[in-house]
C-alpha cells in the first residue's frame, strides 16, 4: 500500500534505514526453541539444535532415557530426548518483538525467526527476518510499515525479498472467516530489555507491559492518549488498566471512586469482580463514595453477599410477574377445577388437596423448584394437580391426576425427587380414586358423602384414643 500521508512517508523512509538486530538478541531469539531431540530405538539421536546425528550403543540410549537427557558432541547442549516419530516436527517458528526508539518514534519491531531440520546430517539452519513494524509518535498515531504478503485461511507467506510498504490492521478482513490480526503483538516473544521515548516514560510506561499478553502497540496509544489510563497506572491500578484495554474501553466507570481507593491506599487485584461489586451497589443504592463500600476488606465475600441478595430479590420479583401472570388464567382454571375443590383426603401423616388457583400453582412451583407452573400445567384440561404436605403444613410432593384415565401420571418432590413417604402419597391417591370420579361424573350428594367421611374418620379417630386410655387404666 502507498503511503499517503506526510507521516507515512516518513515512516517509509526510516523502517528501511533502521539498525541491524544485535548480535545479543539473535541469540536471545534462537533460544526461544526447545533443546530437544529425537531418537530411535535401534541407536540414534538426531539433535534439532544443531542438526547432528549421534549414533550410541542402545545401553548408553538407555542411559540417556533414564536420565531424561543426551548431550549432544557437536554442539555440546543437553538435549531432552523425543522419539521420533513419522508427524515428528522438525521445523518451527516463533514471531519476537523489540521495542526501541528510531528519530524520536517509538517502534515494535517484529521478526519471524525460524528453526529448519531439513534431513538427517544436515545442519540446522536459524533464519531471522523482519516482517512489520508498529511505528507509533508522541501524539498517539500509529503507522504499520510491513512485507508484502499473502494470506488465505490454510496459509500465511510474507515476500521477504521485497522492500517495506504501508500496512493496516486486518483482523476479520475477508468479512467471510473470523482471522487474526497479523500486526497485533500480543502473542509475540518481548525481549525484555526495551527503551521508549520520554513522553511515554513519563505517562506511566512499565518494563511489566510487555509480559501482560496484550497489543504492547494499544498500551502505548492509551498512555499518550487517554488521560484516564494514565492516571489509572500512576495510581498502581495496574489490573484495572489491563481490564480497560480487555474490554476496549476508552474510559471506565466510577473513576472517582478509583479515587478513592487510591486516597485510601487500596490496590484493586482483581478488576472484573471490582466492577461487578459497584454495579451491585448502585443496584441497592448504596453509597458508591464511602470509602467503607468502596474498599472491602474481602472483596469477594462482599460481591458473594451483594450478589445473593440480588438474587432474592429478583427471585420475589419473578414470583409477582408470575402472580400477575396468573391472573389471566384464574377465571378459566377455576371454571375448568373448580368442582374438584372440595377434595380433601389423607391419614395421621398426610393430607392431600387439590390446588385451588393458579397464583398457588406458581407459589407451588417456586417452593418446589420444579415446573408444575412454568409448563402450564394449569391449562391442561384432563390433568388435576393435587399438593400433599405433612400435618405441619410443609410441601412433600406435587401430585398430577389424568381425569381421563383416572391414573397417577407424576409425583414429585423438591427439585423433581422422590420423597422417602414417595410410596405412601401413591398409595393413598389410589386409596381416594373413586372420590374423584365421582366428582368427575357429576354424582350427587358427593358433599354430603364427604361430610360423612370427615365425620366417620374423627369418630373412629376418638374411638381409638379412648380405647387407648382404658388400655392405660387397666393396666
Amino acid at each position: 500500500m502507498k503511503p499517503r500521508t506526510k507521516l507515512e512517508r516518513k515512516i517509509v523512509e526510516l523502517s528501511n534505514n533502521l539498525p541491524e538486530i544485535s548480535d545479543a538478541k539473535r541469540r536471545w531469539a534462537f533460544s526461544l526453541f526447545p533443546v530437544n531431540g529425537f531418537y530411535l530405538k535401534k541407536g540414534e539421536v538426531w539433535c534439532q539444535c544443531c542438526g547432528y546425528v549421534d549414533r550410541v550403543p542402545k545401553p548408553m540410549l538407555a542411559v540417556s532415557l533414564e536420565l531424561e537427557s543426551h548431550t549432544c558432541p557437536n554442539c555440546g547442549k543437553r538435549i531432552a530426548l523425543e522419539h521420533q516419530r513419522g508427524g515428528a516436527c522438525r521445523s518451527e517458528s516463533r514471531y519476537v518483538s523489540f521495542l526501541q526508539t528510531f528519530f524520536g518514534i517509538n517502534v515494535i519491531r517484529t521478526f519471524e525467526v525460524s528453526r529448519v531440520n531439513e534431513g538427517k546430517g544436515r545442519s540446522t539452519i536459524y533464519e531471522m527476518n523482519e516482517i512489520y513494524q508498529n511505528w507509533i509518535d508522541d501524539r498517539g498515531k500509529e503507522v504499520i510499515a510491513c512485507r508484502p504478503y499473502s494470506r488465505s485461511m490454510y496459509n500465511l507467506s510474507w515476500h521477504m525479498g521485497e522492500r517495506m510498504q504501508i500496512g493496516r490492521h486486518n483482523g476479520s478482513v475477508t468479512g467471510a472467516y473470523v482471522m487474526d490480526d497479523l500486526f497485533d503483538t500480543s502473542g509475540n516473544y518481548f525481549y525484555s530489555i526495551c527503551r521508549t521515548t520520554q513522553r511515554v516514560s513519563r505517562n506511566g510506561w512499565r518494563k511489566e507491559f510487555i509480559k501482560m499478553n496484550l497489543p504492547v502497540e494499544d498500551i502505548i496509544k492509551q498512555l499518550l492518549v487517554n488521560p484516564v489510563a494514565e492516571t489509572i497506572v500512576k495510581q498502581g491500578q495496574i489490573d484495572v488498566f489491563k481490564y480497560m484495554l480487555k474490554r476496549g474501553w476508552y474510559q471506565v466507570p466510577y473513576v472517582y471512586a478509583l479515587n478513592i481507593c487510591h486516597r485510601n491506599g487500596y490496590v484493586i487485584e482483581d478488576a472484573s469482580l471490582w466492577f461487578d461489586y459497584m454495579d451491585l451497589l448502585v443496584y441497592f443504592h448504596l453509597d458508591t463514595r464511602n470509602a467503607r463500600y468502596v474498599c472491602p476488606v474481602n472483596l469477594k465475600a462482599e460481591h458473594d453477599r451483594l450478589l445473593a441478595r440480588k438474587r432474592r430479590v429478583e427471585e420475589r420479583v419473578a414470583i409477582k410477574k408470575k402472580m400477575a401472570e396468573a391472573e389471566k388464567w384464574e377465571k378459566e382454571y377455576q371454571e375448568n377445577k373448580g368442582k374438584y375443590f372440595g377434595i380433601c383426603f389423607g391419614n395421621e401423616n398426610i393430607v392431600i388437596t387439590v390446588i385451588r388457583s393458579v397464583a398457588e400453582m406458581a407459589e407451588e412451583g417456586e417452593k418446589m423448584h420444579h415446573c408444575v407452573y412454568d409448563a402450564g400445567y394449569y391449562r391442561k384440561k384432563d390433568s388435576l394437580i393435587l399438593s400433599a404436605r405433612d400435618r405441619n403444613g410443609s410441601r412433600l410432593e406435587t401430585v398430577e391426576f389424568s381425569l381421563f384415565t383416572f391414573k397417577i401420571i407424576q409425583s414429585r418432590g423438591v427439585c423433581n425427587s422422590n420423597t422417602v413417604r414417595h410410596n405412601e402419597i401413591i398409595k393413598l391417591v389410589e386409596e381416594n380414586v373413586n372420590l374423584i370420579k365421582m366428582v368427575s361424573r357429576g354424582v350427587k350428594g358427593f358433599d354430603k358423602k364427604q361430610e360423612k367421611n370427615k365425620i366417620r374418620n374423627e369418630q373412629t379417630k376418638s374411638e381409638s384414643n379412648s380405647v387407648q386410655l382404658l388400655c392405660k387404666s387397666c393396666r
